[in-house]
């Protein structure tokens, strides 16, 4: 499947998510397949993307308006045409006496109105509105929105009816002026992922991108601190603010410290796909912030992956019903991509460090750590659940730098704070 059509579904998914049905990265990926074996013919397009995403029938008429709304060509507005039939004084109701006995247009009761004009009044143009309608077409006085402003109307083709595409945008404003409204930021900076609804969901990863963002900027400025050397102007002057700005002292810096690269693996599985897409969101954005990004999704086997579009795209075939297997995915890591790992290299391992009583292989990851500048492991799920049932995290922790728990956003983010530090 070409980057543009992956693109495309992607989006769609999105809409659809965003008209409320759930849609879990397992079913894109199934979507983006079955998209690539069937075509994009409409018929199979759209039975293919409704099996793959909708999980309750409930939800078949949202994907339907929404896949209509989405694939639909656009519309072309056609001007009507211009009345060709015999003029008033050629055809048959000017030999039937200027059409008393109740032709076509004439009235139910075959009398023309009293302020009925000559029949040689040259026909007003239909696509030219007459000064009422003209009128009637304004927003009336009363009509206006909370804000003030004066609502838009649809304005009616030749036959008096509105058109698909203003009856869409019509309902789009209608949607738009009762939704709910924004989450506080700082209440989805401290929500665990699993509560979050939909909406809440979208709006913590455009947060995420957000953060990205920040954080990239805030360390492209991060300079140490000299006794010597050039003097730093920006800290000097807020230094010297508690002074009354006097200059009593003079700050310096020294040079840039080196970028660090960043390898991160993150498990796709279902329990902690949510957290996945929130870190690679942030790491997308804060991509300048590190000397180079290498990222590998994984469940029981180790997969290059990107962030396109907002939703995690593996490079490869990766099974998601599989069961988890850290400690084979840590020996395929330090096998086929040891050149990866050098004094600069930070990993940074994304998991529950559940490995269904599996080998956990922690030897694996001490070589790793022996080879590169520090690992960071963020468990995604609750402390009170560390080391319990199939959890290998007491054999992993001794060679970690850091073990984090990362159930909400604002713990991602400082996972990823740790790991460029």
């Amino acid at each position: 499947m070409d980057t543009v059509l992956r693109s495309r579904l992607s989006e769609f998914v999105q809409r659809v998510r965003e008209a409320g049905v759930r849609i879990s990265v397992a079913e894109t990926l199934d979507a983006m397949e079955a998209v690539a074996l069937v075509g994009i013919d409409p018929v199979p397009l759209r039975e293919s993307l409704s099996a793959t995403l909708v999980k309750d029938e409930l939800d078949r008429p949202v994907f339907d308006r929404t896949f209509d709304a989405f694939f639909a060509a656009p519309a072309t507005a056609t001007r009507p045409g211009r009345g060709r039939g015999p003029g008033p004084s050629g055809g048959e109701s000017s030999r039937r006496g200027g059409g008393r006995a109740g032709g076509a247009g004439s009235p139910a009761g075959g009398k023309p109105p009293p302020d009925a004009e000559p029949a040689e009044r040259p026909r007003t143009k239909p696509d030219r509105p007459s000064p009422s309608a003209s009128r009637a077409a304004e927003p009336r006085e009363g009509a206006r929105r909370d804000d003030g402003r004066p609502r838009e109307r649809a304005r009616p083709d030749a036959s008096g009816r509105r058109t698909s595409s203003e009856r869409g945008a019509a309902d789009a404003a209608r949607d738009g002026a009762t939704a709910r409204k924004r989450p506080d930021p700082r209440e989805l900076l401290r929500r665990p992922l699993a509560d979050l609804s939909p909406d809440e969901h979208e709006a913590a990863r455009e947060l995420a991108r957000e953060i990205g963002r920040r954080f990239a900027a805030r360390e492209s400025r991060r300079t140490r601190r000299m006794r010597r050397g050039r003097v730093d102007v920006r800290r000097t002057i807020r230094a010297s603010i508690g002074r009354g700005g006097a200059m009593f002292r003079l700050e310096r810096r020294g040079r840039r410290p080196g970028r660090p690269a960043l390898v991160v693996l993150c498990d796709v599985s279902g329990s902690v796909s949510r957290a996945t897409e929130i870190l690679l969101a942030i790491v997308g954005a804060a991509e300048s912030t590190f000397r180079r990004i290498s990222r590998f999704v994984y469940v029981d086997r180790a997969v290059p992956a990107g962030f396109e579009g907002g939703h995690v795209a593996p490079e490869g075939e990766i099974d998601l019903w599989a069961r988890s297997d850290l400690g084979r995915v840590l020996c395929e890591i330090e096998g086929r991509h040891a050149s990866l790992f050098d004094r600069s290299t930070v990993l940074l391992v994304l998991g529950d460090a559940r490995n269904n009583r599996l080998a956990h292989r922690a030897d694996a990851l001490a070589r790793l750590r022996r080879a590169c500048r520090g690992v960071v492991f963020a468990v995604a799920e609750p402390h009170a659940r560390w080391n319990t049932g199939d959890s290998a995290l007491a054999a992993y922790a001794p060679h970690c730098d850091l073990v984090i728990e990362t159930t909400s956003l604002g713990a991602i983010a400082r996972a990823l704070r740790a790991a460029a530090r």
